[in-house]
């Protein structure tokens, strides 16, 4: 591929062949791994290798004690979140990233091979839908009535 990076002002471009520009981190391609090359953490975070991967847009229940004082953390069962996400991850995954998180996570779409967006999956296991994570509504624009129906909307 031909690319040429720039980088300006603390940001880094990508201009590709095509024309095409894209920003840091968006800008790492579309990453395909075979099945179980990841393994769910909890209901909305993956390892891949080294690399910690966040679903876009969602949260899931958290671990007791995990909490932190004074946040209101989402619903449900944390065990059955992390099982189904770990499900989903069980077959060939695409990740595409979005950005870093402040706790340098890789937050990113996941798919399956199927397509299946995986934030949106978990919405329907019963993960929140959280509009201010959801950057320019990606999730939202994918699966509106799966959002409505997770957050009772």
């Amino acid at each position: 591929m031909n690319a040429l990076m720039i980088g300006h002002a603390g940001a880094m471009l990508l201009i590709l062949a095509g024309g095409e520009l894209l920003t840091s981190p968006a800008a790492t391609p579309a990453q395909s791994l075979a099945a179980g090359a990841c393994r769910a953490i909890d209901g909305d975070t993956l390892r891949c290798g080294g690399e910690r991967v966040r679903l876009l847009g969602i949260d899931a229940a958290e671990k007791k004690g995990h909490c932190r004082q004074g946040r209101v953390c989402a619903p449900g069962n944390p065990d059955a979140h992390r099982a189904a996400l770990q499900r989903l991850v069980s077959a060939r995954i695409t990740i595409m990233p979005v950005k870093r998180d402040r706790y340098g996570r890789m937050v990113a779409i996941v798919q399956s091979a199927g397509g299946i967006n995986l934030s949106c999956a978990m919405l329907a296991e019963g993960a929140s839908y959280v509009a201010r994570w959801d950057d320019r509504k990606m999730i939202w624009r994918s699966c509106a009535s799966t959002v409505r129906r997770a957050n009772h909307l």
